[in-house]
């Protein structure tokens, strides 16, 4: 198995998807944001508060070279898609699996979290990010799963047969 990368926008249910799937298929979970967040020994929100968005991008990057290639689930920040270098680190190494959720499914998912600087703008400016990135996540993603009106465990599900078939 190579590594599974999971793209998607903020909300979209990388992390809570990618844990359960790599549990079930007993390899390591991994996060980018949390790598970031140990590799500059600050929060997200922090780094983005007093270095910047380009410097976060930049450690993320870093972060993302550097995993390892054996078999694993690696859950994505949202914005991974910003930087062409790093499609072509996940496209050389793994299989891309775009977890898709409509607008107003992600608004629903992320009401009550305040952790994400880029979501933490006017509802306007969140809804064109989403749109920027969302022709993005389509061209990029190798296989495209639908998260909306599905549960966890039905993603899950879906993702283990995308993974078998590759």
């Amino acid at each position: 198995m190579r590594p599974v990368y999971l793209i998607g926008f903020m909300g979209s249910g990388k992390s809570s998807v990618g844990k359960m799937c790599a549990g079930q298929l007993s390899v390591p979970f991994i996060d980018t944001d949390t790598l970031v967040e140990q590799k500059a020994q600050q929060s997200i929100s922090d780094i983005f508060a007093e270095q910047g968005e380009d410097r976060f991008r930049d450690i993320e990057t870093a972060v993302l070279q550097n995993i390892s290639r054996e078999p694993s689930i690696i859950a994505t920040g949202g914005g991974i898609v910003e930087r062409e270098r790093n499609q072509k680190i996940m496209d050389e190494n793994g299989v891309v699996i775009y977890l898709h959720a409509d607008f107003a499914t992600i608004a629903n998912r992320l009401q009550v979290d305040s952790s994400r600087p880029l979501w933490n703008q006017d509802l306007q400016k969140r809804h064109a990010l989403y749109e920027q990135r969302l022709p993005v996540y389509r061209r990029w993603g190798q296989h495209v799963i639908e998260t909306d009106d599905k549960g966890l465990e039905e993603t899950v599900q879906t993702i283990m047969n995308v993974i078998k078939q590759v």
